[in-house]
Protein backbone atom coordinates (compact mmCIF):
# COMPACT_ATOMS: atom_id res chain seq x y z
CA UNK A 1 0.00 0.00 0.00
CA UNK A 2 1.49 3.35 -1.01
CA UNK A 3 1.30 6.61 0.97
CA UNK A 4 -1.82 7.95 -0.74
CA UNK A 5 -3.69 4.66 -0.35
CA UNK A 6 -2.70 4.57 3.32
CA UNK A 7 -4.03 8.07 3.94
CA UNK A 8 -7.28 7.39 2.12
CA UNK A 9 -7.93 4.15 3.98
CA UNK A 10 -7.22 5.67 7.39
CA UNK A 11 -9.29 8.78 6.79
CA UNK A 12 -12.17 6.52 5.82
CA UNK A 13 -11.92 4.46 9.03
CA UNK A 14 -12.18 6.75 12.08
CA UNK A 15 -12.46 3.77 14.43
CA UNK A 16 -9.01 2.57 13.39
CA UNK A 17 -7.60 6.06 13.82
CA UNK A 18 -9.16 6.36 17.29
CA UNK A 19 -7.68 3.02 18.32
CA UNK A 20 -4.28 4.06 17.02
CA UNK A 21 -4.58 7.31 18.96
CA UNK A 22 -5.19 5.47 22.23
CA UNK A 23 -2.24 3.18 21.53
CA UNK A 24 0.00 6.18 20.77
CA UNK A 25 -0.88 7.86 24.06
CA UNK A 26 -0.24 4.65 25.94
CA UNK A 27 3.23 4.35 24.38
CA UNK A 28 4.31 7.89 25.28
CA UNK A 29 5.50 8.22 28.89
CA UNK A 30 4.25 11.27 30.77
CA UNK A 31 6.63 14.19 30.42
CA UNK A 32 8.54 12.64 27.53
CA UNK A 33 9.69 14.93 24.73
CA UNK A 34 8.71 14.10 21.17
CA UNK A 35 11.23 12.78 18.67
CA UNK A 36 10.09 15.15 15.93
CA UNK A 37 8.01 18.27 15.49
CA UNK A 38 5.82 19.48 12.62
CA UNK A 39 4.83 23.15 12.51
CA UNK A 40 2.09 24.33 10.13
CA UNK A 41 1.63 28.07 9.63
CA UNK A 42 -1.63 29.34 8.14
CA UNK A 43 -1.05 32.86 6.85
CA UNK A 44 -3.20 35.60 8.35
CA UNK A 45 -6.08 33.52 9.74
CA UNK A 46 -8.24 35.67 12.01
CA UNK A 47 -9.18 34.58 15.49
CA UNK A 48 -12.80 35.24 14.53
CA UNK A 49 -12.94 32.35 12.04
CA UNK A 50 -10.64 30.07 14.02
CA UNK A 51 -12.80 30.28 17.15
CA UNK A 52 -16.16 31.30 15.72
CA UNK A 53 -16.44 29.79 12.26
CA UNK A 54 -18.39 31.51 9.52
CA UNK A 55 -18.92 35.27 10.01
CA UNK A 56 -22.17 36.10 8.24
CA UNK A 57 -21.55 39.84 8.55
CA UNK A 58 -18.41 39.50 6.42
CA UNK A 59 -20.13 37.08 4.05
CA UNK A 60 -23.02 39.50 3.48
CA UNK A 61 -20.60 42.37 2.92
CA UNK A 62 -18.61 40.59 0.21
CA UNK A 63 -21.78 39.31 -1.51
CA UNK A 64 -23.20 42.83 -1.76
CA UNK A 65 -26.74 44.19 -1.28
CA UNK A 66 -28.35 42.25 -4.12
CA UNK A 67 -27.68 38.83 -2.56
CA UNK A 68 -28.63 37.38 0.78
CA UNK A 69 -26.04 35.55 2.84
CA UNK A 70 -28.73 33.11 3.93
CA UNK A 71 -29.18 31.95 0.33
CA UNK A 72 -25.50 31.23 -0.24
CA UNK A 73 -24.33 27.58 -0.17
CA UNK A 74 -21.67 28.55 2.38
CA UNK A 75 -24.34 29.65 4.84
CA UNK A 76 -26.31 26.46 4.37
CA UNK A 77 -23.18 24.36 4.91
CA UNK A 78 -21.45 26.13 7.79
CA UNK A 79 -23.93 28.35 9.65
CA UNK A 80 -24.95 27.21 13.13
CA UNK A 81 -26.59 29.10 15.99
CA UNK A 82 -23.58 29.13 18.33
CA UNK A 83 -19.95 29.98 17.67
CA UNK A 84 -18.87 26.63 19.09
CA UNK A 85 -21.13 24.79 16.65
CA UNK A 86 -20.03 27.02 13.75
CA UNK A 87 -16.33 26.37 14.30
CA UNK A 88 -16.98 22.64 14.64
CA UNK A 89 -18.90 22.66 11.36
CA UNK A 90 -16.09 24.53 9.61
CA UNK A 91 -13.21 22.48 11.00
CA UNK A 92 -14.71 19.26 12.37
CA UNK A 93 -11.47 17.36 12.81
CA UNK A 94 -9.66 20.21 14.55
CA UNK A 95 -12.47 20.76 17.05
CA UNK A 96 -13.80 17.23 17.25
CA UNK A 97 -10.55 15.26 17.56
CA UNK A 98 -7.34 17.28 17.44
CA UNK A 99 -8.26 19.56 20.36
CA UNK A 100 -10.14 16.97 22.37
CA UNK A 101 -7.76 14.01 22.11
CA UNK A 102 -4.37 15.53 21.29
CA UNK A 103 -3.87 19.19 22.20
CA UNK A 104 -5.07 22.69 23.05
CA UNK A 105 -5.32 26.17 21.55
CA UNK A 106 -4.59 29.66 22.86
CA UNK A 107 -6.05 32.94 21.59
CA UNK A 108 -9.84 32.78 22.07
CA UNK A 109 -10.81 36.21 23.37
CA UNK A 110 -14.33 35.10 24.29
CA UNK A 111 -12.81 32.49 26.61
CA UNK A 112 -10.54 35.10 28.19
CA UNK A 113 -7.44 33.90 26.33
CA UNK A 114 -5.35 36.35 24.33
CA UNK A 115 -2.20 35.90 22.24
CA UNK A 116 -0.53 38.89 20.59
CA UNK A 117 2.29 39.72 18.23
CA UNK A 118 5.52 41.06 19.65
CA UNK A 119 6.41 42.91 16.43
CA UNK A 120 4.55 46.09 15.56
CA UNK A 121 4.51 45.68 11.78
CA UNK A 122 1.68 43.13 11.68
CA UNK A 123 2.53 41.64 8.30
CA UNK A 124 4.12 38.45 7.07
CA UNK A 125 7.93 38.51 7.11
CA UNK A 126 8.16 40.20 10.53
CA UNK A 127 5.58 37.69 11.77
CA UNK A 128 7.39 34.64 10.45
CA UNK A 129 10.73 35.95 11.67
CA UNK A 130 9.26 36.38 15.14
CA UNK A 131 7.79 32.88 14.98
CA UNK A 132 11.13 31.35 14.01
CA UNK A 133 13.46 33.40 16.22
CA UNK A 134 11.32 34.26 19.24
CA UNK A 135 12.33 37.92 18.99
CA UNK A 136 10.71 40.82 17.11
CA UNK A 137 13.32 42.64 15.01
CA UNK A 138 11.23 45.64 14.00
CA UNK A 139 14.13 47.90 13.02
CA UNK A 140 15.68 45.33 10.67
CA UNK A 141 12.88 43.07 9.43
CA UNK A 142 10.54 45.75 8.15
CA UNK A 143 9.52 44.52 4.69
CA UNK A 144 8.43 41.42 2.80
CA UNK A 145 11.50 41.53 0.58
CA UNK A 146 12.96 38.13 -0.24
CA UNK A 147 16.30 38.58 1.48
CA UNK A 148 17.99 36.90 4.40
CA UNK A 149 18.37 38.58 7.76
CA UNK A 150 21.23 37.80 10.18
CA UNK A 151 19.28 35.97 12.86
CA UNK A 152 19.53 32.25 13.44
CA UNK A 153 16.17 30.49 13.36
CA UNK A 154 14.94 27.70 15.57
CA UNK A 155 15.16 25.41 12.53
CA UNK A 156 18.91 26.04 12.23
CA UNK A 157 19.26 25.50 15.97
CA UNK A 158 17.42 22.18 15.82
CA UNK A 159 19.61 20.92 13.02
CA UNK A 160 22.69 21.64 15.13
CA UNK A 161 21.09 20.19 18.24
CA UNK A 162 20.09 16.99 16.47
CA UNK A 163 23.37 16.85 14.47
CA UNK A 164 21.50 15.62 11.39
CA UNK A 165 21.77 16.06 7.61
CA UNK A 166 20.01 18.99 5.96
CA UNK A 167 16.98 16.96 4.83
CA UNK A 168 16.22 16.16 8.48
CA UNK A 169 15.23 19.77 9.18
CA UNK A 170 13.03 21.02 6.36
CA UNK A 171 10.80 23.93 5.42
CA UNK A 172 8.19 23.82 2.65
CA UNK A 173 6.50 27.12 1.87
CA UNK A 174 4.03 28.31 -0.73
CA UNK A 175 5.41 31.85 -0.51
CA UNK A 176 8.82 32.15 -2.16
CA UNK A 177 10.14 34.31 0.70
CA UNK A 178 10.30 31.18 2.86
CA UNK A 179 13.60 30.44 1.13
CA UNK A 180 14.97 33.39 3.12
CA UNK A 181 12.80 33.06 6.22
CA UNK A 182 13.83 29.52 7.18
CA UNK A 183 17.50 30.21 7.87
CA UNK A 184 20.01 33.04 8.04
CA UNK A 185 22.48 31.19 5.81
CA UNK A 186 22.23 29.25 2.57
CA UNK A 187 21.81 25.47 2.64
CA UNK A 188 21.49 25.07 6.40
CA UNK A 189 17.84 24.00 6.23
CA UNK A 190 16.31 21.97 3.40
CA UNK A 191 13.91 24.45 1.82
CA UNK A 192 11.41 24.23 -1.02
CA UNK A 193 9.44 27.44 -1.50
CA UNK A 194 7.45 29.31 -4.10
CA UNK A 195 7.70 28.06 -7.65
CA UNK A 196 10.53 25.65 -6.99
CA UNK A 197 10.74 22.20 -8.51
CA UNK A 198 10.45 19.26 -6.14
CA UNK A 199 12.91 16.79 -7.59
CA UNK A 200 12.48 13.26 -6.26
CA UNK A 201 12.63 9.86 -8.00
CA UNK A 202 8.87 9.37 -8.11
CA UNK A 203 6.82 9.75 -11.28
CA UNK A 204 3.76 11.07 -9.48
CA UNK A 205 5.73 13.70 -7.60
CA UNK A 206 7.56 14.73 -10.77
CA UNK A 207 4.23 15.26 -12.51
CA UNK A 208 2.91 17.25 -9.56
CA UNK A 209 6.06 19.36 -9.51
CA UNK A 210 5.63 20.15 -13.19
CA UNK A 211 1.95 20.97 -12.67
CA UNK A 212 2.69 23.80 -10.24
CA UNK A 213 4.15 25.80 -13.13
CA UNK A 214 1.01 25.25 -15.23
CA UNK A 215 -1.56 26.24 -12.59
CA UNK A 216 -0.61 29.79 -11.68
CA UNK A 217 -2.90 31.67 -9.24
CA UNK A 218 -3.88 35.31 -9.56
CA UNK A 219 -1.37 36.47 -6.95
CA UNK A 220 2.40 36.79 -7.29
CA UNK A 221 5.26 34.98 -5.53
CA UNK A 222 3.28 32.02 -4.14
CA UNK A 223 2.07 28.72 -5.56
CA UNK A 224 -1.13 26.97 -4.56
CA UNK A 225 -0.94 25.30 -1.17
CA UNK A 226 -1.95 21.92 -2.58
CA UNK A 227 1.50 21.58 -4.11
CA UNK A 228 3.30 22.66 -0.95
CA UNK A 229 1.29 20.24 1.17
CA UNK A 230 1.83 17.26 -1.13
CA UNK A 231 5.57 17.92 -1.41
CA UNK A 232 5.85 18.25 2.36
CA UNK A 233 3.94 15.02 2.95
CA UNK A 234 6.18 13.19 0.51
CA UNK A 235 9.27 14.56 2.25
CA UNK A 236 7.84 13.54 5.62
CA UNK A 237 7.44 9.93 4.52
CA UNK A 238 10.60 9.80 2.43
CA UNK A 239 13.03 11.33 4.97
CA UNK A 240 11.16 11.19 8.31
CA UNK A 241 12.63 14.58 9.33
CA UNK A 242 13.14 15.58 12.95
CA UNK A 243 11.67 19.04 12.27
CA UNK A 244 9.35 20.09 9.45
CA UNK A 245 7.81 23.54 8.89
CA UNK A 246 4.95 23.81 6.38
CA UNK A 247 4.14 27.40 5.43
CA UNK A 248 0.70 27.68 3.80
CA UNK A 249 -0.36 30.91 2.15
CA UNK A 250 -3.77 30.88 0.49
CA UNK A 251 -5.75 32.19 3.45
CA UNK A 252 -3.85 35.46 3.19
CA UNK A 253 -4.10 35.70 -0.59
CA UNK A 254 -7.84 35.03 -0.72
CA UNK A 255 -8.35 37.57 2.06
CA UNK A 256 -6.41 40.27 0.22
CA UNK A 257 -8.54 39.49 -2.83
CA UNK A 258 -11.68 40.10 -0.73
CA UNK A 259 -12.75 36.52 -1.42
CA UNK A 260 -14.23 35.47 1.90
CA UNK A 261 -15.95 32.45 0.36
CA UNK A 262 -12.59 31.00 -0.65
CA UNK A 263 -11.16 31.63 2.83
CA UNK A 264 -13.95 29.62 4.46
CA UNK A 265 -13.75 26.87 1.86
CA UNK A 266 -9.99 26.70 2.38
CA UNK A 267 -10.19 26.35 6.16
CA UNK A 268 -12.56 23.43 5.74
CA UNK A 269 -10.24 21.84 3.19
CA UNK A 270 -7.22 22.31 5.45
CA UNK A 271 -9.11 20.53 8.22
CA UNK A 272 -9.16 17.48 5.97
CA UNK A 273 -5.43 17.79 5.35
CA UNK A 274 -4.80 17.94 9.09
CA UNK A 275 -6.91 14.82 9.58
CA UNK A 276 -4.87 13.03 6.95
CA UNK A 277 -1.59 14.11 8.53
CA UNK A 278 -2.63 12.85 11.96
CA UNK A 279 -3.78 9.57 10.42
CA UNK A 280 -0.40 9.21 8.74
CA UNK A 281 1.40 9.93 12.02
CA UNK A 282 -0.60 7.35 13.92
CA UNK A 283 -0.20 4.72 11.19
CA UNK A 284 3.59 5.08 11.06
CA UNK A 285 5.48 3.28 13.87
CA UNK A 286 8.37 5.77 13.77
CA UNK A 287 5.90 8.68 14.24
CA UNK A 288 3.23 7.22 16.50
CA UNK A 289 3.35 8.65 20.00
CA UNK A 290 6.60 10.43 19.13
CA UNK A 291 5.48 13.43 17.04
CA UNK A 292 4.47 16.94 18.12
CA UNK A 293 2.30 19.12 15.87
CA UNK A 294 1.91 22.87 16.20
CA UNK A 295 -0.44 25.16 14.24
CA UNK A 296 0.28 28.89 14.12
CA UNK A 297 -0.45 32.06 12.16
CA UNK A 298 1.88 34.95 11.37
CA UNK A 299 -0.53 37.86 11.98
CA UNK A 300 -4.19 38.67 12.40
CA UNK A 301 -6.48 40.89 10.34
CA UNK A 302 -8.97 43.69 10.76
CA UNK A 303 -12.17 43.33 12.77
CA UNK A 304 -14.67 45.06 10.48
CA UNK A 305 -16.23 44.67 7.06
CA UNK A 306 -14.01 47.51 5.88
CA UNK A 307 -10.69 45.95 6.93
CA UNK A 308 -11.24 42.21 7.51
CA UNK A 309 -8.97 41.44 4.56
CA UNK A 310 -6.23 43.84 5.61
CA UNK A 311 -3.45 43.90 8.16
CA UNK A 312 -0.52 46.12 9.10
CA UNK A 313 0.60 48.38 11.92
CA UNK A 314 -2.48 50.59 11.69
CA UNK A 315 -5.04 47.77 11.44
CA UNK A 316 -6.76 47.09 14.75
CA UNK A 317 -7.14 43.36 15.24
CA UNK A 318 -4.07 42.39 13.24
CA UNK A 319 -2.06 42.10 16.46
CA UNK A 320 -4.12 39.15 17.71
CA UNK A 321 -3.01 35.63 16.83
CA UNK A 322 -3.52 32.05 18.04
CA UNK A 323 -1.52 28.83 18.35
CA UNK A 324 -2.48 25.18 18.80
CA UNK A 325 -0.19 22.49 20.19
CA UNK A 326 -0.56 18.71 20.22
CA UNK A 327 2.19 16.46 21.54
CA UNK A 328 2.60 13.16 23.40
CA UNK A 329 3.49 14.98 26.62
CA UNK A 330 1.26 18.05 26.17
CA UNK A 331 -1.13 18.14 29.15
CA UNK A 332 -3.90 20.53 28.07
CA UNK A 333 -6.95 19.86 25.90
CA UNK A 334 -9.37 22.26 24.25
CA UNK A 335 -9.42 26.05 24.52
CA UNK A 336 -7.22 27.86 27.03
CA UNK A 337 -9.33 29.75 29.54
CA UNK A 338 -8.85 33.04 31.38
CA UNK A 339 -6.06 33.24 33.92
CA UNK A 340 -3.06 32.06 31.90
CA UNK A 341 -0.05 34.40 31.64
CA UNK A 342 -0.02 36.76 28.63
CA UNK A 343 0.83 34.75 25.52
CA UNK A 344 2.99 36.11 22.72
CA UNK A 345 4.07 35.00 19.27
CA UNK A 346 7.63 35.41 20.56
CA UNK A 347 7.06 32.22 22.56
CA UNK A 348 6.53 29.98 19.55
CA UNK A 349 10.19 29.31 18.68
CA UNK A 350 11.02 28.19 22.23
CA UNK A 351 7.84 26.09 22.29
CA UNK A 352 8.81 24.33 19.07
CA UNK A 353 12.22 23.49 20.50
CA UNK A 354 10.83 22.42 23.88
CA UNK A 355 8.44 19.97 22.24
CA UNK A 356 11.48 17.94 21.18
CA UNK A 357 13.38 18.48 24.42
CA UNK A 358 15.61 21.35 23.28
CA UNK A 359 16.21 24.73 24.94
CA UNK A 360 16.00 27.58 22.41
CA UNK A 361 16.44 30.23 25.10
CA UNK A 362 19.87 28.81 25.91
CA UNK A 363 20.85 29.69 22.33
CA UNK A 364 18.79 32.90 22.18
CA UNK A 365 18.32 34.34 25.69
CA UNK A 366 16.21 37.26 24.48
CA UNK A 367 13.60 34.95 22.96
CA UNK A 368 10.25 34.35 24.64
CA UNK A 369 9.82 31.40 26.98
CA UNK A 370 7.90 28.29 25.86
CA UNK A 371 4.15 28.51 26.08
CA UNK A 372 2.85 27.00 29.32
CA UNK A 373 -0.72 25.71 29.08
CA UNK A 374 -2.99 26.28 32.06
CA UNK A 375 -3.17 23.43 34.54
Amino acid sequence: MNRRQLLQSLVATPVAVSMASRMARAQAPAGAAADRVIVISLDGVRTQEMFGGLDTTILQHVLGPKKKAEDHPLYKTFWRETREARRAALMPYLWGTFLTQHGSIVGDHRAGSVMTLGNTHRFSYPGYAELMTGVPHDAVIDSNDNKRYPYETVLQFLRRAFAVPREQVACFGSWDVFESIASSKDNEVYTNAGYQAYDVPDAGMKALSAAQFETVPTWDTARYDHFTWQFAMDHLVRHQPRALWIGLDETDDWSHNNHYVRVIEYLHRFDGWLKGLMALIEATPAFRGRTAVMLVTDHGRGNTTADWGSHGKDTEGAQYVWAAVAAPHWPARGVWKAGHPPASQSQVAATVASLVGKDWKAASPSAGAPLAPPA
